[in-house]
């Protein structure tokens, strides 16, 4: 497996900057390094990771030569909107691409997790970058996905997967034009429909952990900014961060 810029950019109609790395430490941190210099559409990609992040400070393990390891950055214009919302269109763009390129269809569970055959395959990890003075300069969207990972640490191997051994460059590139076109039109709450239609938690039972409590209730909708909407004996509730374990 080997990016190639070439290839990807064929996938891509945007003005952007690819950055390729046979490795690094994580993409996300790249992106933050350069976030000062590169404005506009910046893509950093690579195939092995030796710090990956995940959310809520885990790690996020990323093998050389078995997953893609990708981050954009993508420009503020006008009004931050949610960070929630923009993973939940990462979330969209990766399932639509792994669709059209395999033929299979990954799940979402919320908020940033891809599901194929019912173990994670893939996460996302979206941050808002500031400068020196506090002021928003950019988001970025980390996407990591195992491709052929198989070989996984033994305190998450029951649960982790894969995505099966799609193109790299293919799904780099369709990865970054789909989530630019929803980007660029991040008013546009259909994608929410799409969302919620590729989300597995939907009419089930989760479970969530609330200001030291623990809750179990019925996962029933998601609103206009990503968040899940819950109902927990007659009573509804939103939740915009957090972890929720859900039964697949």
């Amino acid at each position: 497996m080997k990016l190639k810029e070439k290839r990807i950019r064929e996938k891509i109609n945007a003005d952007i900057t690819i950055h390729l790395y046979s490795d690094i430490d994580s993409t996300n941190n790249e992106a933050k390094r350069r976030a000062e210099a590169d404005r506009g559409y910046h893509l950093y990609a690579t195939t092995h990771q030796t710090a990956g992040r995940g959310r809520r400070g885990h790690d996020f393990y990323s093998p050389k030569d078995t997953g893609l390891y990708m981050t954009l950055s993508l420009p503020l214009s006008g009004h931050i909107e949610s960070v929630q919302k923009i993973t939940c269109l990462a979330a969209v763009a990766v399932c639509e691409a792994v669709e059209a390129l395999s033929g299979r269809q990954p799940k979402i569970k919320w908020v940033n997790d891809i599901f194929l055959d019912g173990k994670k395959a893939a996460g996302i990890l979206t941050e808002l970058v500031t400068d020196s003075g506090n002021r928003p300069l950019s988001v970025i969207v980390g996407i990591g996905m195992n491709l052929r990972t198989e070989d996984f640490p033994e305190e998450f191997a029951a649960q982790a997967g894969n995505l099966g051994d799609i193109e790299i460059n293919a799904l780099c590139g369709t990865v970054t034009e789909n989530l630019i076109k929803l980007y660029e039109n991040l008013s546009d709450n259909s994608v929410l429909e799409k969302y919620k239609a590729l989300n597995l938690c939907i009419g089930r039972t989760v479970r969530f952990t609330k200001d030291g409590t623990e809750h179990t209730a019925e996962a029933i909708d998601i609103d206009s900014d990503g968040g899940l909407v819950v109902e927990e004996n007659g009573d509804t509730l939103t939740l915009n961060s957090g972890e929720i374990s859900v039964k697949l």
